[in-house]
């Protein structure tokens, strides 16, 4: 089992803070896809907006979209938000 954990905006846009997704080997590009279409979130999570993590390190040193995530682990989704 995969947690996944949305902070932020995304949080609000989902209505959940956490979810338990039910495999065991997977990658970002398939746990957002996953989670567009099991939980309607379809068009609503903009990936320019969003910053990833897998237990708490910052998805890109990790292979990007592409990077692989286990059971047990956390993959962290979160708002990032631009000022000027």
């Amino acid at each position: 089992m995969i947690t996944v954990a949305l902070l932020g905006g995304i949080r609000k846009i989902a209505g959940f803070s956490t979810v338990n997704i039910n495999v065991t080997d997977s990658s970002i590009n398939e746990i957002l896809s996953l989670l567009e279409r099991d939980y309607n979130l379809e068009n609503k999570i903009k990936e320019s907006e969003i910053m990833i993590a897998i237990n708490g390190v910052e998805s890109s040193v990790l292979g990007g979209r592409e990077a692989r995530i286990s059971a047990g682990d956390t993959v962290t989704i979160l708002s990032v938000v631009h000022g000027g």
